[in-house]
Formats: structure tokens, C-alpha cells, sequence
């Protein structure tokens, strides 16, 4: 429901299929969009959903064979509609990664894959709570919860630009339920979340004054071996994965990652077991990471090893997003949504293709996306003091096509090849989009 929620909130017309009564009722009741009671794969119900008449067809099931399907249906009948797929058997996609398409489907996503990917990117840019980069912009979003001593905390915006003396763009705040888009003149309070956008050396001048320190793990513990540690382990080279341990309850899972990463210690045990953190000395690890498939395990796991001495954690959910916001208050540094990975890698798909990164910020009420200036667009040769965006997003950050970071004032006229980073209120995408279009 994730993904049609985000859409309606962007007033799309949604339609959805659904084959499970209790979820087509709960859809119905907490969705303002059409339910249609059936499977993606029957034909009648995708008549009934007027597929035909649809930009898009999204199967994103727990079962890829009837994702499969039921694009390759809608492909055959109304080749004209748009099909996209979770698939998440390496059968179906390769154990390298995604092909360019399975049965004419437009567009393939792994949500495990994806995940990995979002995890990947933390670790490397030092674990420092919850981050999001882009895939052509070199800039970084942080966010960053605001408590009582926080030197942020009781200053407007341009107050703090100018005292912390470095180069950095608040994009969005986060206040209870309420989603801010700041001006210079927007104070920030104690129990704040704020999205900040600058570059890696811009954020080390940051973290300093915060008293926070970037550093990348030198030993990792993984806790869980699911498909989720396979992508991830497959993002580190082989001399890294030295420094990496496995541990998994199952005998034949752990025999597996052993012959796959052959240079990876796999310990079998559970890490419930009482002695485990003891006898594998884990409180001497920079990092651990919880990815198995039970959520509730995942946030216990990861909160126990803060509480032992691991200086970073981090846990997967897969099902239950209501824990991410526990997160702050059991001191885990980072709480990974699969459903919110995969949503942020459709929602780029919609977006179009001068658009290269989606993701979602404070449970959808904001977007950030980046996307490159073309020499066709309206906006090509302007000062951003000349494009009236109404208070309605904010232009936190521009890479240049060779490759040079701003954060920009309003004199920075663009160019074709700019790859801008930009935050919107949900409600308020059509506006912007349209602006850059």
C-alpha cells in the first residue's frame, strides 16, 4: 500500500488489484482509490480495472511468477501500458544483477537488491544515522534528529549557516506530523528532524561541531543469511569481506555463503543464544548489521549490540515500517525499509527519464529527488532568484556535468548537464515538476 498511498498523495488516479479479501477491505477503508477484488492475472479483473486506459501496470506481489504473469498479460493485451515488476528469484534474474527485461516487462526491480544497495551506501559514507545519496549528484542528504543540547537546536536557518561556517542547504524539517519546507528565517526546535544537503568535506566541519565523528567499519558482524547479506556482501571486494562475520543458525545457508565468499568467517549459531556476543566478541565490532527476516529480532538484535559497546548498528525491516520510528529511541544508528527501497527505486521509474534518484523523506511527507537539466527546458539559462518555486521546494543542492558541487545562491544560473537535487512537500510534486519540465 506504500506505493499507492505516495501516488494518491500526488493525486494519481490509483487503481488497485488485490487477490486477498482482509487486505482489499483495509485498502478500501485507509486508501482513497478503487480496489478491485481478483488476481493481476486474471484477464476479467484487469478489464474491470481498466488497465487498458492505464500509464502504468505495477505487479509487485510476493510471488514473482505471478508478477511475471500478470505483466506479461497486460504486455500482450495493451502493449501500450507501461509494466513493471518486483522480481526477486536470481533464477529469474541473474546472480549478476537485473537484465534489461523479462518478457517485453519495461521495467524490473529486485526490492532485496535495492536494499543492499541503500546499506551499501551507508557504510560507505561513514554510518552517521540516516542518509540518502544519488546516483549522478555527488552531494549527500543527512538527516539528522534535533534533541535539547543540539547546536542546532533554537536557530533559524540562516543563523546557522553562518555560525557553523560551512556550506549546507536544511532542504526539509520534520516536525511532529507536520512537514516544513524552511526559509532562512525558519527556526529549529528540540524533537526536529532536518534533512541536510551538503558535501562530504562541507559535512565533516558539521559533524565536528556536532561532536559526531564519520568513520568507515573495519569489522563487520552480519546477523542473518538472507538474500538481502548475499547482494550486500557482493557490493564489497574480497579483501574487505576478510574483515566481515556471518552468523546464521542454519547449517545449510551457512555452507552456502562459505562456498560463495570463501574469505567470509561464518559462524553457525543464533544470536539469541546467551554467550554468542561473548564468545564471537562483538562488542570489539564497529558495525553490526541485523538482516534477517524477522523485523521484531532485526530491531532487538541491533539494539542489544548499541547497548553491549558495538559502536554502529543497523536493522532490516521487512514488514512492519512502524519501527523505523523506534529507531531514535533505542539508540540504533539506522533502520532499512525494503518496502521504502523499492518504492524510492519505483517511484524513479515513474519520475521519467531525466530523472535518476527517488526517495521518499519523514513517511512520505516529502521527496527528494535529482534530476539533469536539458538545453530543451524552460528553466536552462536561469538564475534561480528567476524561478518562482512558491515556497514549494527548495533547490538544496547542483552537481555540474563536470562534475563540481554547489549549493547554490540565487545568482547560479543553470546549464544544460546540471544534475539538481531538489526536496518538495508531496502534495506539491505537480508544481514542481512541472516548473523543471
Amino acid at each position: 500500500m506504500l506505493l499507492a498511498r505516495r501516488l494518491i498523495q500526488e493525486k494519481r488516479d490509483v487503481v488497485i488489484i488485490e487477490s486477498d479479501p482482509k487486505r482489499a477491505i483495509e485498502a478500501q477503508a485507509k486508501l482513497d482509490c478503487m480496489v478491485v477484488l481478483g488476481s493481476g492475472t486474471d484477464r476479467n479483473r484487469l478489464r474491470e480495472a481498466d488497465v487498458e486506459n492505464t500509464d502504468s501496470f505495477i505487479a509487485v506481489t510476493d510471488s514473482d511468477e505471478v508478477n511475471l504473469v500478470a505483466c506479461g498479460i497486460v504486455e500482450n493485451l495493451y502493449p501500450s501500458v507501461n509494466t513493471v515488476a518486483a522480481i526477486r528469484n536470481l533464477t529469474y534474474t541473474g546472480a549478476d544483477g537485473l537484465p534489461e527485461t523479462v518478457l517485453g516487462i519495461n521495467y524490473i526491480v529486485n526490492p532485496e537488491a535495492e536494499t543492499a544497495r541503500s546499506i551499501f551506501e551507508i557504510i560507505e559514507r561513514g554510518i552517521f544515522s540516516d542518509i540518502i545519496t544519488f546516483d549522478k549528484c555527488n552531494l549527500i542528504l543527512y538527516n539528522i534528529f534535533v534533541n535539547e543540547n543540539s547546536k542546532f537546536a533554537n536557530k533559524d536557518v540562516q543563523t546557522l549557516r553562518k555560525s557553523l561556517k560551512a556550506d549546507f542547504v536544511i532542504a526539509a524539517v520534520n516536525r511532529g506530523n507536520e512537514g516544513i519546507v524552511p526559509s532562512g528565517g525558519t527556526v529549529i526546535y528540540p524533537g526536529d528532524t532536518i534533512s541536510l544537503v551538503a558535501s562530504e568535506k562541507q559535512m565533516d566541519i558539521v559533524f565536528k561541531v556536532l561532536g559526531k565523528e564519520r568513520s568507515k567499519p573495519r569489522k563487520i558482524a552480519i546477523v542473518g543469511g538472507s538474500k538481502i547479506a548475499r547482494f550486500l556482501l557482493r557490493n564489497f571486494d574480497s579483501s574487505k569481506r576478510k574483515n566481515i562475520v556471518l552468523i546464521e543458525q542454519d547449517g545449510v545457508v551457512c555452507e552456502t555463503f562459505a562456498s560463495i565468499f570463501p574469505e567470509l568467517l561464518v559462524v553457525k549459531s543464533d544470536i539469541t543464544e546467551e554467550t554468542i556476543f561473548e564468545d564471537e566478541r562483538l562488542d570489539t565490532f564497529d558495525l553490526l548489521l541485523s538482516l534477517t527476516d524477522n523485523d521484531e529480532l532485526n530491531i532487538i538484535t541491533a539494539s542489544y549490540a548499541k547497548r553491549i559497546g558495538v559502536d554502529r548498528a543497523i536493522a532490516l525491516v521487512k514488514n512492519n515500517n512502524n519501527y523505523i520510528r523506534l529507531a531514535k529511541h533505542l539508540d540504533i544508528d539506522s533502520v532499512i525499509s525494503v518496502s521504502e527501497a523499492t518504492v524510492d527505486s519505483l517511484m524513479r521509474y515513474l519520475r521519467g527519464a531525466h530523472v535518476s534518484s527517488v526517495h521518499s523523506l519523514f513517511n512520505g511527507r516529502f521527496e527528494v529527488f535529482e534530476f539533469t537539466i536539458t538545453a530543451e527546458m524552460s528553466v536552462c539559462g536561469k538564475k534561480l532568484k528567476e524561478i518562482n518555486m512558491k515556497n514549494k521546494g527548495i533547490i538544496a543542492g547542483i552537481t555540474s556535468a563536470e562534475g563540481v558541487n554547489t549549493i547554490p545562491s540565487g545568482d547560479y544560473k543553470l546549464q544544460a548537464g546540471d544534475t539538481l537535487v531538489v526536496t518538495s512537500g508531496r502534495e506539491s510534486l505537480g508544481f514542481i515538476q512541472h516548473l523543471f519540465s
